[in-house]
């Protein structure tokens, strides 16, 4: 009788950024995006923020990688890449393409395996607003103002607070976004060309379909 072959090691993705919520988010946006079968995302803990710290990111990154690879052998796993968030606080202007471009070529530089930047412009709330059929699927009393859908949501400043004022009752919490996300893609809305628009978001959804 042959002897058993051990199975492959299980891949993993680790998802890193400034707040478990946007992190949240990342988990239910990643595999509808992911280009093929998506391996298990798992979250690290580190508040990593990157766009604020821009001529101090070597640390960061070092941190990241070591925080990475630490999780990817408590789950006994291969790590395929890390994604890493960070808001902008700030438009798709020039400014937003400096930033994305500094971050990232620390990231390939400091990191042994793959990484996707979602630079959200202005904040993760940005890429929500993409979505407006998503909001009254978690609360029935929200809607999206007509004159907000269709927006460049890249150009769009504070969407989170916008939110807070127009969306309705109850007042959005950033704790309510990664159930927004989920029902975004549960319902098919999620694309790497949605019919929202947000050129931060389109950024990363084409960053992620690299990994292929």
């Amino acid at each position: 009788m042959n002897p058993r072959r051990p199975g492959k090691r299980q891949s993993i993705i680790v998802v890193a950024g400034e707040s478990r919520n946007d992190c949240g988010v990342l988990k239910k946006l990643i595999p509808a995006l992911y280009p093929g079968t998506c391996p298990n995302i798992e979250h690290i803990n580190d508040e990593i923020r990157l766009a604020s710290a821009i001529y101090q990111l070597s640390p960061r990154v070092d941190k990241l990688r070591k925080s990475a690879l630490a999780k990817a052998k408590d789950c006994g796993a291969e790590l395929l890449g890390i994604v890493v968030h960070a808001d902008m606080d700030g438009v798709t202007n020039g400014e937003y393409d400096k930033v994305r471009a500094r971050i990232t070529t620390q990231l390939r530089a400091g990191l042994p395996f793959k990484s996707a930047l979602a630079l959200a412009a202005f904040e993760m709330e940005g890429w929500l607003m993409q979505f407006p059929d998503a909001f009254p699927k978690v609360k029935p009393g929200w809607a999206m103002r007509p004159q907000d859908c269709g927006k460049d949501l890249g150009g769009f400043e504070a969407p989170k607070k916008h939110l807070k004022k127009h969306l309705g009752k109850p007042v959005y919490l950033e704790s309510h976004s990664p159930q927004i996300m989920h029902e975004a893609v549960r319902h098919g809305h999620v694309s790497a060309r949605p019919s929202g628009n947000n050129r931060s978001f389109r950024d990363f959804a084409d960053e992620l379909a690299g990994w292929k």
